[in-house]
């Protein structure tokens, strides 16, 4: 389940950097979207639904009253969560972006050349005037309530995982209780895992799966560090295969993450490759 800060300061940039908060987590979604379906690819007219995915967006109105929805549209529109082969018969849109590649120009050098790419849409950012507040309270209360509903209907699952991305200060209280009461949550494999995402504007070192809160450099970002879960023993390991630092009690959190390790993040625990080709539906 991805948890996506519609607040008014995502729209600010990241890191330091003109490129909007919103825009480096719209691009990551779309992408995880993308290569988790290719995952689950078996040469079959439809991928498996090894996963169900949900998307929710949390934001208040002008008053500072919250407002948590479902984000999916179309023909999932109002669903919190969907199958992956109802994600793959509904995106919005395949644009066609330009994507820039090095290749061998045959006399031992690289040449920089720039292709086309069908790039499938699934979610697209509000509009600016509904993006207010952060009522991260109200969000992880409402993910608890469609976790509850999924775990009992598979008690024997792996964990449902949630996925939190924000610029970090709630604005409906502390939400170190409601993040412990999700955590709560568990099938007979494990509790349910947490993962923040902070999308800072600080131009400040990115820090990844970090041991301790030592190298965050706010108390929004410690916030979320000290909400986030340990990352199980078998998700490090998977991190290590993939080339991703994962000390020795390590927490589920990025601190200013780029595209790149934002979808690391994204990455780490499910067994997602990255798509030599789209599936024919998505070209």
């Amino acid at each position: 389940v991805f948890l996506v800060d519609l607040s008014n300061s995502m729209l600010d940039g990241i890191a330091g950097t003109p490129r909007a908060k919103m825009d480096t987590v719209s691009t990551a979604i779309n992408r995880f979207f993308q290569e988790l379906i290719t995952s689950c690819e078996k040469g079959e007219d439809k991928p498996r639904n090894y996963f169900d995915v949900g998307l929710i967006g949390y934001t208040t109105d002008s008053n500072g009253v919250a407002i948590v929805r479902p984000l999916f549209q179309t023909g999932l529109s109002g669903r919190d969560l969907v199958s992956i082969a109802e994600l793959y018969d509904h995106p919005l849109e395949i644009e066609q972006r330009r994507k820039k590649e090095f290749v061998d120009d045959g006399a031992g050098g690289l040449t920089e050349v720039e292709r086309q790419v069908a790039f499938p849409v699934w979610f697209r950012p509000p509009p600016s005037t509904e993006m207010f507040g952060t009522p991260m309270c109200a969000a992880l209360g409402y993910c608890k309530q469609v976790l509850q509903a999924w775990i009992e209907a598979h008690p024997g699952s792996f964990p449902p995982m949630v996925i939190n991305l924000t610029d970090g200060e709630s604005t409906d209280g502390l939400p170190v209780p409601f993040a412990e009461e999700l955590k709560g949550l568990a099938t007979a494999d494990g509790n349910v895992l947490l993962f923040n995402c902070h999308l800072s504007g600080r131009d400040a070192q990115p820090v990844f799966l970090p041991p301790t809160e030592s190298a965050l450099p706010d108390e929004y970002a410690r916030d979320l560090f000290g909400m986030s879960s340990p990352l199980p023993d078998k998700l490090r390991h998977m991190a290590e295969v993939k080339g991703i630092s994962a000390p020795l009690g390590c927490k589920a959190m990025a601190f200013n993450a780029d595209a790149v390790s934002l979808l690391k993040l994204l990455n780490v625990g499910t067994q997602v490759v990255a798509a030599a080709t789209l599936p024919p539906h998505l070209r």
